[in-house]
């Protein structure tokens, strides 16, 4: 046994190095500790470029296996290996940059850029079916970016990142609701038939000529609520969503089925056609009140088919012909 001097000295002896140690160990941590601070979206300490999870050699933004555990990252539940899964992270690869940030162009750190990869974040869920397509916390129906390639989803050709064009997708957003019962099918916070939303269905092309405005599937002169609005063509002011109020002088097809109101034997899609139609083109004003009754832009006394059923009003075709009432 060491005499009671000998014993303290190597008791203390023993305490200081184990305080180097133990602040040895903690400096080496440093980096890890600082990134787990940024994925849950705080400020990482130190650059993107020389956060290395692995310490390989290889900056996480870079390295193929950020975490050193023999799994590739693509294949990889957890990346960065912060036992923080893919699916709650916001950093997933770990390289300081937070998932659907206008910096951060590979989510999970795959080597696939986020524009070309069916599961960007890295949760096992496709983007056409993951409600945080991007992985920022903010569902896709909360997102106004919701694929987090930089464009907004207004202006964006594939909202949701799942490599299939809007106005190929029957679910524009990602939200979960298709288009037809979506109130706001590109999810770019305008709502379908507002005045100031030209495009619904995000495909690029203007309401007023598109065919399918809302991207529903059923083309304008077969769809009951052309603009998806929730309004009923039959109750809605503006059927085809083109800011052109039914009726008035400059809108030259209702319904926007692609058949001037002129010719169109059901002008405003209600389903009934103008034979036996109290209000043909769906102004709010009925027929007996009003100056331009088939909405074609002629006033009933100079319109040889004022009520636009087909018949000249003098006897006899008038020429015009379309669609019947559904």
């Amino acid at each position: 046994m060491l005499p009671s001097t000998s014993r303290r000295y190597a008791e203390k002896s023993l305490r200081s190095r184990l305080v180097r140690a133990g602040a040895a160990s903690f400096f080496a941590l440093a980096p890890a500790i600082a990134f787990v601070g940024a994925s849950q979206g705080g400020v990482a300490s130190a650059s993107s470029s020389k956060l290395d999870n692995d310490h390989d050699g290889i900056a996480n933004k870079v390295d193929p296996d950020v975490d050193g555990d023999g799994i590739r990252n693509g294949s990889d539940s957890d990346v960065d290996g912060d036992r923080i899964p893919n699916v709650n992270d916001h950093d997933v690869d770990g390289d300081g940059d937070l998932n659907g940030a206008s910096n951060e162009k590979d989510i999970d750190g795959d080597g696939s850029p986020d524009t070309s990869d069916n599961d960007m974040d890295g949760d096992s869920s496709a983007n056409g079916s993951d409600r945080d397509v991007d992985g920022d916390g903010l569902s896709n129906s909360q997102d106004s970016d919701v694929d987090g390639d930089g464009v907004r989803n207004g202006r964006d050709s594939d909202v949701d990142g799942d490599h299939r064009s809007n106005g190929l997708d029957d679910d524009v957003d990602g939200d979960g609701s298709s288009n037809g019962n979506d109130s706001d099918v590109d999810g770019d916070a305008l709502p379908n038939g507002a005045s100031n939303e030209k495009d619904i269905d995000g495909d690029g092309i203007r309401d007023g000529i598109d065919s399918d405005a809302d991207g529903d599937g059923s083309s304008n002169g077969n769809d009951s609520d052309v603009d998806g609005d929730g309004s009923s063509n039959g109750s809605d002011n503006d059927v085809d969503g083109d800011e052109l109020s039914n009726g008035a002088v400059a809108e030259k097809d209702i319904d926007g089925d692609g058949i001037l109101d002129a010719v169109d034997t059901d002008a405003d899609g209600d389903g009934k056609s103008n034979s036996v139609d109290d209000d043909i083109d769906g102004d709010g004003k009925s027929n007996s009140s009003d100056d331009d009754v088939d909405g074609d832009g002629k006033s009933n006394s100079t319109d040889d088919d004022s009520n636009g059923d087909g018949i000249d009003d003098h006897g006899g075709a008038s020429g015009k012909s379309g669609k019947k009432g559904r």
